[in-house]
């Protein structure tokens, strides 16, 4: 007899227990002893005369039993059987465990209840186990694919994944899987140039060696006000690193890099689509001293602008043009599977057509500019932040969503922009906040939280912050504000909202894009496949 189920199943109360305890039982107790009939006593009735498997395998039973968890029982169950990242209970309503048998497994294991198979069945001599950190399948076939790219020498490749697609968790296990094979004394090195990235970076870490490490392992911190004091410590383990702070010490203190350099099995850049900026060659020049060394890099967009090929074609051959993508067959695009089997959430792309007023007209200098790549010169985007038809647009538009359930993030065209949507949508009612690359450490952090845990914010306007490294499932809304000819700045604005109902987000999104700054792309598919010929090719 089941303990744990007995006193999770008394939680339900005394009421719904009483049709699963049965009239007769009950009837029974009633003229024994009316003092009987409490939660505890007909959750025993009801598990002792089904018995503890058989009840678990009953529907109705299981439901009240699942609905009785504390929350932290759900969420532990939900990680057991390999769930995606979402409401617990919701997650757990969702699996038919009447046609998995290995998931009833699971579920008898977790309340310590042997699993019984009825004898006119044939009995499953198996047990299926899931870790708590579980790739699907077609990541698991990119992260052997990264594997087999890193074996040679002096290895360079990059792994290009749709934004919400899951790189960083897929670049996680690959890095278990590498150093498992290895002896001790390896270091990865993982390079971000945001807090928020390094902070996702240093969780997921910590999360994938928890769920597969072999060994005990070390992951530091060396970003915002955590600092290594001296690298020559640092002999085993994961560095999670900003990459201006490794540049500073790369210039100060290159003795200690060049000595870290000879233990460095792995480097890894995250939006590897920047790889080929100074700050980044120089460091990995650095770190790669070895020929034993890897370079991995991580992209949704593996380009770094619209039109400056040259530029896309020194990204493709500073990875010497191996890249591993998604390969899904019957598909030409990735992004198709992933959102037809809801990984990625259906995008609707709304127009809002505006026309600025006064003279927007750019000389040939800025045009040029743009035609390499460049945003708007900033007199341009100062004359449209202050255009009022156009914020009356926006607003407007953005209380239209709100009113239908929108959970938006809003990409404004400045760190003044973003704060002043914020406020007048405020005082018109809406629960709105603004982050930018101005606001304090902690409050952004909080302020963050807050739109991502809780219901306290709608609509969070941001600048120079969420672009990359941002994981909010439950934003249904990209609403963007601000002008770009950045295809993958575009795309990673879009995939803030474009994380679908499998991992943890919604069956749909909406992107809102004001027209004047609108690159061309229409589609996630369209992003994904831009770059492709240039990697391609010879």
């Amino acid at each position: 007899m089941s303990k744990r189920l007995i006193e999770t199943l008394a939680r339900a109360g005394v009421e719904p227990l009483y049709g699963l305890a049965g009239k007769s039982a009950v009837d029974l107790l009633e003229r024994l002893e009316v003092k009987a009939l409490n939660a505890h006593t007909l959750a025993t009735i009801v598990v002792e005369r089904l018995g503890a498997s058989a009840a678990l395998g009953a529907r109705d039973v299981r439901a009240l039993t699942l609905d009785s968890l504390k929350g932290e029982e759900a969420e532990q169950l939900r990680e057991i059987l390999g769930l995606p990242a979402m409401d617990p209970f919701e997650a757990l309503s969702r699996v038919d465990f009447d046609r998995s048998q290995g998931q009833l497994a699971t579920l008898h294991a977790f309340f310590g209840v042997a699993f019984e198979v009825d004898d006119a069945e044939e009995k499953i001599p198996l047990a299926t186990v899931t870790s708590p950190y579980t790739l699907f399948a077609h990541q698991r076939r990119a992260s052997l694919a990264v594997r087999e790219k890193l074996k040679p020498r002096n290895a360079r490749v990059l792994l290009h994944m749709p934004t919400g697609a899951g790189k960083t968790r897929t670049a996680m296990t690959t890095i278990v899987d590498l150093l498992r094979e290895l002896p001790d004394g390896q270091v990865v090195v993982w390079l971000a140039h945001s807090e928020e990235l390094c902070d996702q970076a240093f969780d997921e870490a910590v999360k994938a060696w928890t769920a597969l490490g072999p060994r005990p392992f070390t992951v530091y911190r060396h970003y915002g006000d955590h600092r290594i004091g001296r690298f020559e410590t640092v002999k085993d383990g994961f560095i999670v690193a900003s990459l201006q702070l490794l540049y500073k010490d790369s210039l100060a203190r290159q003795g200690e890099i060049l000595d870290l350099a000879g233990r460095v099995k792995l480097i890894v850049m995250d939006e590897a689509h920047q790889a080929t900026a100074p700050t980044y060659s120089h460091l990995i020049n650095l770190l790669q001293r070895r020929p034993a060394t890897g370079v991995l890099g991580l992209s949704a967009t593996p380009g770094r602008s619209l039109k400056d090929v040259g530029a896309d074609l020194k990204l493709a051959a500073f990875f010497n043009r191996q890249k591993v993508k998604l390969e899904i067959d019957g598909y030409s695009n990735p992004v198709e599977y992933l959102t037809a089997e809801g990984y990625l959430a259906k995008t609707e792309f709304i127009r809002l057509p505006f026309e600025p007023k006064g003279d927007v007209t750019l000389t040939d200098v800025e045009a040029a500019r743009i035609g390499e790549g460049f945003d708007l010169p900033l007199r341009v985007i100062e004359q449209l932040a202050a255009d009022d038809a156009r914020n009356l647009l926006i607003l407007q538009a953005v209380e239209a969503e709100v009113a239908n359930g929108g959970k938006i993030i809003l990409f404004a065209m400045s760190v003044e922009h973003a704060s002043l949507l914020a406020s007048v949508l405020r005082l018109r009612g809406v629960a709105a906040a603004a982050v930018t690359s101005s606001t304090p450490k902690e409050r952004r952090r909080q302020v963050i939280q807050r739109y991502r845990e809780t219901d306290e914010i709608d609509v969070l306007c941001n600048y120079g912050v969420l672009t990359t490294g941002f994981d909010a499932p439950k934003t249904n809304v990209a609403f963007i504000a601000r002008p770009t000819t950045s295809v993958s700045l575009y795309s990673q604005m879009i995939g803030r909202a474009a994380r679908g109902k499998r991992a943890g987000g919604n069956d749909t999104c909406r992107v809102l894009t004001v027209v004047d700054q609108a690159p061309g792309f229409r589609s996630l598919a369209d992003g994904f496949a831009f770059w492709d010929d240039i990697w391609e090719g010879e």
